[in-house]
């Protein structure tokens, strides 16, 4: 069977809402997610039995630690096909930025592994990729989605508006566990998060309606800015920059404005993206399958 190669997307967190703790330790979210054109490249070559795992373009766990390297073996492992892969990683999404990279990578090896052994369906890769992170199941049918649950539960969002993005991204390697941490920390004693009663409806013909202004939200701001005070700054210089609509996505650290049309964002990314600072990428919205190129 021969190799190939998918294009493995990013994604923004419109809104992210953490409604509560579990008692196995995992959190309950409620998010509008869009997949963005921003992409890593995922090579999978079969191999006669290991798991080999070789990355470029950022400093990221080549090993076990990997998530691209945990779905491989959570693939293996489920489906009973006795074979390894080699893995090659060309990485421009930056780690540890909330952009969804890693999970992104994770999905695009179950995807590939699965076009090539076809144990599964999509709904099965679903149910069993939410062990992995809770950013894995919307990456393996990329669309705007409402994610629920540990990222388990989706409901894809038809009709939805594909948004421009300026997106900043300091020079951190956020920590989703220690974020996390803090929330809990900070909503304890407290009674948990966001209202699970909240009219999310509401929410999403906001967006939809393009008249409305962003109803943007992230409940793990307070405490990624505790932890990371970069990322609180990096807000601050796009509403500096006059950009309205702003907030963090996922756990940090990368920040965003977000834009109805393309001229807007031009018009910031283009007075962004000589910065020796930070990095900058101007993006949008995207919705379909894994890309093979």
């Amino acid at each position: 069977m021969s190799s190939l190669t998918l294009l493995s997307p990013a994604k923004i967190n419109l809104t992210l809402e953490v409604l509560r703790r579990r008692e196995d330790g995992y959190h309950e979210i409620r998010s509008i997610v869009q997949p963005i054109d921003l992409f890593d490249e995922v090579r999978l070559e079969p191999a006669p039995d290991d798991i080999e795992l070789s990355t470029s373009g950022t400093d990221i766990p080549s090993g076990e630690d990997n998530l691209a390297w945990k779905a491989a073996a959570l693939y293996f492992r489920e489906s009973g096909v006795d074979a390894g892969v080699k893995i090659e990683l060309r990485k421009k999404i930056p780690a540890g930025s909330g952009l969804g990279g890693g999970s992104g990578n994770a999905a695009a090896v179950l995807t590939g592994l699965n076009k090539m052994y076809g144990a599964f369906t999509d709904d099965e890769l679903i149910r069993m990729s939410p062990v992995l992170g809770a950013d894995v199941p919307l990456f393996i049918r990329p669309a705007t989605a409402l994610v629920e649950g540990i990222g388990e539960k989706l409901t894809p969002l038809r009709g939805f508006p594909l948004f421009y993005y300026v997106i900043l991204c300091p020079n951190v390697n956020v920590s989703t566990a220690m974020v996390y941490r803090k929330w809990d920390e900070l909503h304890e004693g407290k009674g948990g998060g966001a209202r699970e009663d909240a009219d999310i409806g509401k929410t999403i013909e906001a967006f939809k309606d393009l008249e409305e202004g962003f109803s943007l939200r992230n409940d793990l701001e307070a405490p990624a800015d505790t932890l990371y005070p970069e990322i609180k700054a990096f807000r601050e210089i796009l509403s500096s920059l006059d950009a309205k609509d702003v907030r963090m996505t996922g756990s940090g650290g990368a920040v965003f404005a977000v834009f109805k049309d393309e001229a807007g964002a031009q018009v910031l990314y283009e007075y962004l993206k000589t910065s020796p600072t930070f990095r900058v990428f101007m993006v949008k919205g995207i919705k379909g399958r894994h890309r093979l190129i």
